[in-house]
């Protein structure tokens, strides 16, 4: 993708032979998961074994023992705090033999350095495909959908000069970060051998720049020296993403020493792309651990290495319906911004597998049945008032409206605060999307006034009889609950303000973690355009994906559904919004501290009155938990041992809390 060549296509057979076979090391970003991507990176590893096939093995001068005195940083696991059983020790013979060279050395990002004994297990027969996978899985760090895999896994084991390596330091450390700060990370990092003892995790800003607009969605391409960005990740956030590219490239630089004879050895790097365009992250870090080494014969230049991209296609790019053609300057402009980018040397264009529509009427299943158990329990006695309002009070509602909430207040549940948002007026006619327990849609009744109307609209029959219920025995005849998806309400809403006289639709649309699981956004926010008068106005809290959810990785199905935040504002401005913005002036995902101390004693006093009675090994039902009165709230998914891994994601960096909001001119 040199400005020369900017848009040339190739075969796959001229880039394997005329690219991938003469050249040392190939950096492969990909996104995890996809079988195109996965079709590649086999082709490329057998394409760079087959280069070197003519050369004689020789057994290197390094043995990789089980114990903590070896000094090959390939072993390093057997310091690190998750040391593997017995059964998986491995003899130093054995050893020996599977790392001759010269060799594919195939690092990736899927496996951390500490799994390298259950890499060497496998690769040399002491463990079958279904024991490396649970023994994978007994580490829990990294949490990938190995299945995608096999094709790659069986490649290397059918190939005598293919080894594989874990690439990537344990996710756990890029959490310390957040956690425990950068000194002490740094220091527990390096004697554990994952990253240099002189590492210091400064990245350039160039680097700093293209991570903040992947986290932001902000368009690098037309701010490309960064005047817009905003610095709230660099303290923490950034040093986290440098300390894997920090692993990767020190790994590499170990294995480029230790194992590589006589020079004649490859290397094939696997990460997600967000560790490599522009030569970011890994490939600079790579690129610089070799300047800084005395050693000229191991010294690794530019023009020794690869840099593939690997990029799905999309519809609009299609030049010709009938002949299938690609428009490649305008794909490769939109995603890299132009010839002169240099984002990579070679762009792998995949179509991406079309998902199953089944998968959005699981979403809608599930969805209902968790909340039709929340609202068939929700007229229970029970809940905590005090732990209610330090949630709501952390989330900006004002003192008088959750003192008008009342009672109610203990049935929220929600991302964020709409109200604050979007100004209602006394009179004016309020659509709430997703309403469930009517939490909202009765504050919206303190402000509309008697005069004006409140509809709710929400999934689950019990939920919209329970508020319904709620709001006659409160006397709010101007406030109704109607069950319909949100995104094919239809006229039932337009009916109810016709019959409290108004011949409109709705001055304001709000909805609080509705949007979240709403399988088509678009259609959802359709309808939202739809409803609303001339002028009138939304305010949405959800939670999005601020970039993309690595493929390959065991995700609950909430957060596959979340929406991706860079696709939200061209979707609103073509459906005919206009004064788009996303606030994320509160987007952090974890709880505030403070919240947390208020109501940690109230969670414990819970916890308490559940012991000895089995209560909590059965609470997990159907996506759902009780609260120890009866009374049922939604479940978190990320709780259960099924997505333990994901404790080791930081989810400030994946997803954010945000209000769109925006209006219909």
């Amino acid at each position: 993708m040199t400005p020369k060549f900017f848009g040339q296509e190739l075969s796959q057979k001229e880039f394997l032979e005329e690219h991938v076979a003469p050249t040392k090391i190939v950096v492969l970003g990909e996104y995890h998961g996809a079988a195109p991507i996965i079709q590649l990176q086999t082709s490329i590893q057998e394409t760079m074994a087959r280069s070197i096939v003519h050369l004689p093995m020789m057994a290197t001068s390094v043995a990789i023992a089980k114990s903590s005195e070896a000094e090959c940083p390939l072993a390093q696991s057997n310091n690190s705090e998750h040391k593997q059983d017995e059964e998986y020790e491995i003899g130093i013979e054995q050893i020996s033999n599977l790392h001759q060279s010269p060799k594919v050395r195939v690092i990736m990002e899927h496996f951390s350095m500490e799994m390298q004994q259950i890499l060497d297990q496998f690769q040399i027969g002491n463990l079958d495909t279904a024991g490396f996978i649970q023994a994978y899985k007994d580490i829990g760090t990294e949490g990938h959908n190995l299945n995608p895999y096999l094709p790659i896994l069986s490649s290397a084991l059918e190939n005598n000069r293919i080894n594989l390596y874990g690439g990537f330091i344990p996710r756990p450390y890029a959490r310390m970060i957040m956690r425990e700060g950068l000194d002490q990370t740094i220091e527990r990092a390096s004697q554990a051998g994952f990253i240099s003892a002189d590492e210091q995790l400064r990245g350039t800003d160039g680097h700093y720049n293209f991570f903040e607009s992947l986290l932001t969605g902000r368009d690098i391409h037309s701010d490309p020296h960064g005047k817009l960005a905003t610095d709230r990740f660099r303290a923490k956030m950034f040093p986290a993403q440098l300390i894997k590219d920090a692993s990767m490239a020190w790994c590499a630089k170990n294995i480029n020493e230790i194992l590589n004879v006589n020079g004649q050895d490859r290397m094939l790097i696997v990460c997600g792309v967000g560790h490599m365009l522009y030569s970011h992250g890994v490939p600079e870090r790579i690129l610089e651990n070799s300047s800084n080494d005395n050693d000229s014969s191991s010294t690794i230049r530019q023009e020794d290495m690869l840099r593939v991209a690997c990029l799905p296609m999309n519809d609009k790019h299609i030049r010709d319906e009938s002949e299938q053609k690609l428009d490649t300057e305008a794909l490769l402009k939109d995603a890299y911004g132009g010839p002169d980018s240099n984002a990579a040397d070679v762009c792998f264009l995949y179509i991406e597998e079309i998902e199953d529509e089944s998968k959005d009427e699981e979403i809608i299943k599930e969805t209902k049945d968790a909340y039709d158990k929340v609202g068939a329990t929700a007229h229970l006695e029970g809940g905590n008032m005090q732990k209610a309002h330090a949630i709501l009070s952390s989330l900006h509602y004002t003192s008088d409206e959750i003192a008008f909430a009342g009672a109610d207040a203990v049935n929220y549940q929600g991302v964020g605060c709409p109200h604050r948002h979007i100004d209602i007026q006394e009179g004016e006619a309020v659509a709430d999307f997703g309403s469930g327990l009517g939490v909202d849609s009765m504050i919206a009744r303190g402000a509309v006034g008697p005069n004006g109307l409140v509809v709710g609209i929400d999934l689950s029959t019990e939920c919209v009889g329970h508020a319904n219920k709620r709001a006659q025995e409160r006397g709010f005849q101007n406030m109704s609950f109607v069950q319909s998806s949100i995104d094919n309400i239809g006229d039932k809403a337009k009916e109810i303000s016709q019959k409290s006289g108004r011949k409109k639709g709705f001055d304001a649309i709000i909805s609080n973690g509705a949007f979240c699981l709403l399988p088509n956004k678009k259609k959802g926010f359709e309808e939202c355009f739809r409803l609303l008068n001339d002028g009138g106005r939304i305010a949405i809290c959800t939670t999005v994906i601020k970039d993309t959810l690595e493929h390959g990785v065991e995700w609950p199905l909430c957060m596959q559904t979340f929406a991706k935040m860079n696709e939200i504002e061209p979707m609103l401005r073509k459906l005919g919004f206009v004064d788009i913005e996303l606030d994320l002036s509160d987007s952090d995902m974890e709880v505030p501290e403070a919240v947390e101390e208020e109501t940690s004693e109230c969670s414990h006093r819970d916890n308490e009155n559940k012991q000895g009675t089995g209560e909590q090994d059965k609470e997990k039902e159907n996506g759902c938990e009780d609260d120890g009165s009866g009374r049922f709230k939604v479940h978190n998914d990320e709780g259960s041992d099924e997505f333990r891994h994901l404790e080791n994601f930081d989810m400030n960096a994946l997803c954010a809390r945000v209000v769109i909001k925006a209006r219909k001119p």
